[in-house]
């Protein structure tokens, strides 16, 4: 008799967090999981980047007007369905740690049992790799590759977790506009909060 090992479950996991800067006050980490739709997700993304003005520019230094539209546009994407997810720490400095264990947690909500990810995290510094690795391995996430993405490598898809890390950010600051929008999300089944 002859066993056939089933093919692995290919996950692609794009991680982005905000928060340093309250020095542990609060940090949010954000992260973006997704299987197969990698072209059609990157192509949606694109279109509405360029129809809400917003473009390749990250959520802090994009205009109020840019970023409501954007984030209003995701969410009323159902591709972005069950894709998104964020978790909000406070009172803590343990920032990779931190990312690895949110990380796995977004992971663990999409993977079957025959899985490997392969992870991409804004600004991760090559030091930084291993602690991060190490975490999700104590966690027992399979993983096929891990990379830092640095700022000239800033694609779609870091600014969409991007995005979303400051727009619970702007949400736990108080923003009205940001704590609705961050429960409409969350009532579409856009984003999840770990």
């Amino acid at each position: 008799m002859i066993f056939y090992k089933a093919k692995s479950k290919k996950l692609y996991v794009y991680v982005d967090e905000s928060g340093q800067d309250t020095k542990g006050l609060i940090f949010v980490v954000g992260i973006l999981v997704f299987e197969k739709e990698k072209s059609a997700l990157m192509e949606k993304l694109g279109k509405i980047e360029k129809k809400s003005g917003k473009n390749n520019v990250k959520w802090n230094k994009c205009k109020y007007e840019f970023r409501k539209d954007y984030i209003e546009k995701i969410g009323s994407a159902d591709i972005f369905r069950d894709k998104l997810f964020f978790e909000v720490f406070s009172d803590t400095k343990k920032y990779i740690e931190l990312t690895s264990y949110a990380t796995a947690k977004a992971i663990l909500k999409k993977a079957s049992d025959n899985y490997k990810a392969t992870v991409f995290v804004d600004g991760l510094k090559k030091k930084e790799i291993a602690i991060f690795v190490r975490g999700l391995r104590a966690l027992r996430i399979r993983t096929k590759k891990i990379r830092g993405v640095k700022k000239d490598e800033n694609n779609a898809f870091i600014r969409l977790v991007d995005a979303l890390c400051g727009l619970v950010r702007d949400a736990n600051d108080g923003q009205k506009w940001a704590s609705e929008t961050v429960l409409k999300l969350k009532h579409r089944k856009i984003a999840d909060e770990l």
